[in-house]
């Protein structure tokens, strides 16, 4: 026992000089090994030790660095000026392959392109109106009877006569291919006037020398009530604190098979509180009849609205009633209206119309841009 307890004593005697060597070599990993002695030792009231052990660690080592950065601002500078970022932006567009005079096919293609920030406001301002309108609301549960329709936003790239770019446009649509007639809707139709009646009108207001302005519908669908028990799925990312729950439609949506129809006679009612009469010839064209201003005409082509009359006061009695009771954009007198380029020369009271996009379209299409014209000699006889 006595040769034990020295062999034990000459072990505590030099047990601090390893640890002391130790702790001038490496640093932390000496605790480690102190530790291990004393629980390989046993030795009683143990219990002092760590609390010391801390405290010489911390004289001894400094604490952790704190980072001195500053966090991130949450609004970055191509959100707050998205123009100079698509400026910027165009060289890498170009080299990566993208073309930005096309708008994207779905959200993943506009992420991934540097003309995001613009889509991402567009689409900002969508979620912003539909809100406004009250167009959904979520619920807890579904209707077994009801399946829930997906949703996706499709973009588009908006010009004016002369083709330049006004705004960039985002829309949520619903993929309203699994409804069911009968239970889901009933008819399918929209507000879309005939082509004589439209050429009959610009042909009438140029003869007479009549104003002919032009009112565009915000969200034309989302003011019409839906009449059918609906819910829908909302893409990514529209609302993260309410992904997992369904939403039932208050308001027609795009894509949807009776939205046409529900805007059709949501205007009708306005227009005829408007004391407007409609046309037995065509259900578009609507005549009102002010004491004063005389006779106006409107015509209907779902979200457009074109208003015509002698008098400018009764052009504008109708935008303000318009106006009052449906969000609308007033682009004052016509120059593009439903795809047609309207050019007007007041002296010689003439109209032109012209359809040049499709064209354009068909030609990008097939190629003929980057054609080369050939010449070829044609013989007689040859065929």
């Amino acid at each position: 026992m006595d040769m034990l307890g020295a062999e034990g004593g000459r072990q505590d005697e030099y047990s601090p000089d390893d640890t002391s060597d130790s702790d001038n070599e490496v640093g932390p990993p000496s605790f480690a090994g102190d530790s291990q002695e004393e629980d390989e030792d046993g030795v009683g009231g143990s219990t002092l030790a760590p609390a010391q052990a801390p405290a010489a660690s911390d004289s001894v080592t400094p604490g952790p660095r704190r980072s001195k950065r500053k966090p991130a601002p949450k609004v970055t500078w191509w959100e707050q000026e998205p123009k100079t970022y698509l400026a910027s932006g165009n060289a890498s567009a170009a080299e990566a392959g993208w073309d930005l005079h096309k708008p994207p096919e779905n959200g993943k293609e506009a992420r991934a392109r540097p003309d995001w920030p613009l889509w991402q406001q567009a689409i900002e301002e969508k979620v912003a109106a539909h809100k406004h309108l009250g167009t959904r609301f979520k619920t807890r549960g579904i209707n077994k009877n009801h399946k829930a329709i997906k949703t996706r936003f499709v973009f588009d790239i908006k010009h004016d006569a002369e083709s330049k770019l006004t705004r960039y446009k985002a829309r949520l649509v619903a993929q309203a291919f699994n409804q069911v007639p009968g239970r889901d809707f009933d008819e399918t139709w929209a507000p879309v006037p005939n082509a004589a009646t439209t050429r009959a009108l610009f042909a009438v207001a140029a003869a007479m020398g009549w104003k002919i302005h032009h009112v565009d519908v915000k969200t034309v669908f989302l003011n019409a009530k839906m009449e059918k028990e609906m819910y829908i799925k909302l893409p990514d990312g529209v609302e993260p604190e309410g992904l997992e729950e369904m939403c039932r439609l208050n308001q027609a949506l795009y894509g949807t098979k009776q939205a046409g129809r529900l805007w059709g006679i949501k205007i009708e009612k306005e227009l005829k509180e408007m004391a407007a009469v409609r046309s037995k010839v065509d259900p578009c064209l609507y005549e009102w009849h002010h004491p004063v201003d005389g006779c106006i005409f409107i015509l209907v082509y779902v979200d457009d609205i074109i208003v015509s009359g002698e008098q400018m006061a009764g052009v504008e009695a109708v935008k303000r009633s318009v106006s009052s009771k449906i969000e609308v954009r007033d682009m004052r007198e016509v120059r593009d209206c439903i795809g047609i380029k309207v050019m007007r020369n007041r002296a010689a009271n003439t109209l032109m119309l012209s359809n040049p996009k499709p064209s354009r379209r068909c030609w990008r299409r097939s190629g003929w841009t980057r054609r080369r014209q050939t010449r070829r000699r044609w013989r007689r006889g040859s065929s």
